[in-house]
């Protein structure tokens, strides 16, 4: 199982990479997730997300908390567009948010199981 995720992470970490350009990683910015998607244009946030994948272990739980909460902030507007660019651009930005929730999920039994190793 562990394996078969490793092997999932990869496949997604190198569809990120190879389908966009990716900027310098820095965290996520908290006060973006309040501006609406559509006031500067969905592209823009649509490139900015998928472009973290790269860096997502680096992230911290509240990072990548804001960044999967911006996942679904933009996916109303991405099924506003036609039917080729909704799927095309709805399966990548579902596959950057599930990478975003699978690392966070790690994250938190890493972290639970920490706190429960320092009890013992």
């Amino acid at each position: 199982m562990f394996k078969r995720n490793n092997i999932t992470i990869m496949l997604l970490l190198g569809l990120a990479a190879g389908l966009g350009a990716v900027r310098a990683v820095g965290g996520p910015n908290p006060a973006a997730l309040h501006a609406a998607p559509s006031h500067w244009g969905w592209q823009k946030e649509f490139d900015e997300l998928c472009a973290r994948t790269q860096g997502a272990m680096a992230y911290s739980i509240e990072e990548l908390t804001v960044l999967i909460k911006r996942c679904d902030a933009l996916m109303p507007h991405i099924e506003e567009l036609d039917d080729t660019q909704k799927k095309v651009y709805g399966e990548r930005l579902r596959m950057c948010r599930g990478l975003y929730a699978y690392v966070l999920d790690s994250k938190q039994n890493d972290s639970k199981q920490n706190e429960k190793n320092e009890k013992k």
